[in-house]
């Protein structure tokens, strides 16, 4: 069992770590490192509003992501889906600290 849960954690650290290294790569020239839209990305959310990590589950952010919606193109054919997960997870991390 304990290995179990370090085996998952260590799992969860590698998705966390390669999600942020897809986001800052694939997103953050319009979304921003920081989740603020630059202006590429004008007019979408920002993602560190408390409003949009209240109402945004990883698997919304992730479809979104999958897809694409308005301006931005789907990755679905571009990543994986768990390095689409991966992308999500690590925008949730982008909210404000608690």
């Amino acid at each position: 069992m304990r290995i179990a849960r370090i085996a998952a954690i260590l799992v969860l650290a590698i998705a966390a770590s390669e999600g942020k290294t897809l986001y800052d790569t694939k997103c953050a020239q319009c979304h921003g490192k920081d989740g603020v839209a630059k202006p590429p990305g004008k007019g979408s959310r920002n993602f560190s509003d408390p409003a949009f990590q209240s109402a945004s589950s990883v698997e919304s952010i992730a479809q979104i992501t999958a897809e694409g919606k308005g301006k931005m193109p789907g990755y679905r054919s571009k990543l994986t889906p768990a390095q689409i997960q991966a992308v999500a997870a690590h925008v949730k991390t982008l909210g404000p600290s608690k």
